[in-house]
């Protein structure tokens, strides 16, 4: 949910601004478009018209025209019910609203085989452009680089990727993992006061993923200093099944001096494992849900690296829509910002994004 803060202290405080800036570029311009035919998200929503003669008034029907194919298919890894991947496709509908594309959205619900077989489907339906989580890329680096072949503009989004497959995409709409879990390190250093050697625990969904390889290792980097180790437990995406894994290694695991879940799964659910265990210790993680923002406001976790999934769907599509129509160049987006929610802005969080869960 798009929420924006000031910044007193830059090493305390998300980045936000674009947050709150997208939906109300949306509502300056929604003005501007004929929405006469009353179609919504998810379909073509305004009339297209061409460029005006070049009187400089710019298109008529406000954004989006100049393009025949205007299909977009978005791909969604994991259930759009999901609050994460439920605010991706929000912000994706919105921005196809605005820029006047038809959009395709796609999930396989969380299996990567009928992810790969949604990719390669792409080519035979022949949308315009084609928005993807390349989470394997050992899998999916055929399919991606065959639509791009086709004609068909790529854009990564949610998880960047290097090598052959990102030859064929042509832009990322995401957080820099690595980035985001050095700042979580050396927060995690200065305010819990970690010993030489300390040992930390870094559950995860999919300790194989690019996501969780990164973020481990830039929480790594920061570790490095005090000579501290990390250590990935897979946990899945299931929230009974993360907890009861959390539990279990927290329970064999007495000597851990601090947790950094890499994951939105465990993130939510670290405060019970470690009240289930009787631990107490200190705490920073990835992404936000209502139980960490209830965390960090009770004080159980310092702070939080949140990748604002709005701006994964909204940007993404934006960006499409103006390769279609004005073959602008999709650029890297770092969705992430430079720094962290914790106790001193975590009520402005909570209040202008008042529907996470």
């Amino acid at each position: 949910m798009p929420y924006s803060i000031r910044r007193p202290r830059r090493r305390h405080v998300i980045n936000l601004r674009a947050l709150v800036f997208v939906p109300l570029l949306a509502l300056a311009l929604a003005g501007c478009s004929n929405a006469s035919n009353g179609a919504g998200a998810g379909s073509s929503a305004l009339s297209t018209e061409p460029a005006a003669a070049a009187s400089g008034a710019g298109l008529q029907s406000g954004l989006g025209g100049r393009a025949q194919n205007r299909k977009i298919t978005f791909l969604l890894s994991q259930d759009p019910g999901d609050s994460f991947w439920g605010t991706i496709s929000q912000g994706a509908k919105d921005a196809a609203e605005l820029f006047n594309v038809e959009l395709n959205l796609q999930t396989s619900q969380g299996d990567p085989g009928k992810y790969n077989d949604l990719i390669g489907s792409a080519v035979a339906d022949k949308p315009a452009a084609l928005a993807v989580v390349i989470d394997d890329p050992k899998r999916y680096t055929e399919n991606v680089c065959a639509a791009s072949k086709a004609g068909i503009a790529v854009l990564a989004y949610n998880i960047t990727q290097e090598g052959d497959v990102a030859a064929c995409t042509s832009g990322f709409v995401g957080q820099n993992f690595e980035e985001a879990g050095f700042l979580l390190g050396r927060r995690l250093i200065a305010e819990a006061k970690l010993p030489q050697g300390a040992k930390v625990f870094t559950p995860v969904e999919f300790p194989e993923q690019v996501y969780a390889i990164q973020r481990n290792a830039g929480v790594q980097k920061a570790l490095d200093a005090i000579g501290a180790k990390t250590e990935m437990v897979a946990t899945g995406i299931d929230d009974a099944g993360a907890l009861d894994k959390m539990s279990q290694y927290l329970l064999g695991h007495k000597d851990i001096a601090a947790i950094v879940p890499l994951g939105g799964t465990p993130h939510r659910n670290i405060e019970a494992a470690m009240t289930d265990v009787g631990v107490k210790v200190p705490v920073v993680g990835f992404d936000l849900s209502k139980p960490v923002i209830d965390g960090i406001k009770s004080g159980t976790i310092l702070a939080a690296a949140d990748q604002q999934p709005y701006i994964q769907g909204f940007q993404t599509v934006a960006q499409l829509a103006l390769k279609l129509d004005f073959d602008l160049s999709p650029a890297t987006i770092n969705s992430g910002g430079g720094g962290l929610v914790d106790k001193s802005n975590v009520a402005i969080v909570e209040q202008l994004a008042g529907t996470i869960r």
